[in-house]
Formats: structure tokens, sequence, C-alpha cells
């Protein structure tokens, strides 16, 4: 089997990074010319090795950077939506606080309160 010519870079890894990116920045981000990404894109003309090398390159120090800035993907413990009803975490339960732990001050104005209420 001969192995494919390692000059030109594959049409589906260029359109899987290009996706989402106007022609006009695809094109300033790899220094060429609208018409030349164009045809690339099209399948008109062979594309260089390099193109999806960088894009790819590219698009891993984006992740890199916004990792290393802290706005990785976190496990979401929101809550759980399925068939139109949000089911959400239980709490954990309450814990009773320590028999010797001092008890808390008691505000006056909160105990005044109270007694006219009642």
């Amino acid at each position: 089997m001969r192995y494919p010519n390692l000059r030109y870079g594959s049409p589906d890894k260029l359109r899987y990074f290009a996706m989402g990116i106007p022609l006009r920045d695809l094109a300033y981000r790899l220094r060429r010319d609208e018409r030349t990404v164009k045809g690339w894109l099209t399948g008109q003309t062979k594309i260089p090795w390099w193109v999806p090398e960088i894009l790819r390159l590219q698009d891993m120090e984006h992740h890199d950077r916004l990792r290393q800035m802290g706005f990785h993907k976190r496990a979401t413990r929101l809550g759980i939506v399925s068939a139109g009803v949000i089911a959400l975490p239980a709490r954990p339960a309450a814990t009773e606080p320590a028999q010797d732990a001092p008890q808390a001050a008691v505000d006056p104005y909160e105990v005044r309160a109270a007694t006219k209420a009642g």
C-alpha cells in the first residue's frame, strides 16, 4: 500500500478547524489571500500540509490559555433536566451543633420585637 502524499493537507481537517471562522478572519490567520483560502475550502486547489497543522496548533494553544486562566470546563452540579422536570441534587442533612459549643449571642432587638408581636 502506498502512503498518502504528505505534501498536502486533509480537506476534512481544514473544514473541521475552520468551522465558525469567517473567511476573512481565516485568511488573516493563515496570512493568505481570501481567494486562496476559498479555493482550499471548496476543493479547487490542494491544501498545503502546514495549513491544517497551523490551525490545529492555534486551537490547542487557545484551549491551553483558557485552561491556564481558569476557564476550563468544570462539571456542573446545578441540576438534571429530564422530561420537562428539573431535579436538583439533594442537600446534605444539616448537622446538629455540638452541645459544648458556645451559643450565639441573642440580639435584644429581636427579643423585644418577638415579645411585642406575641
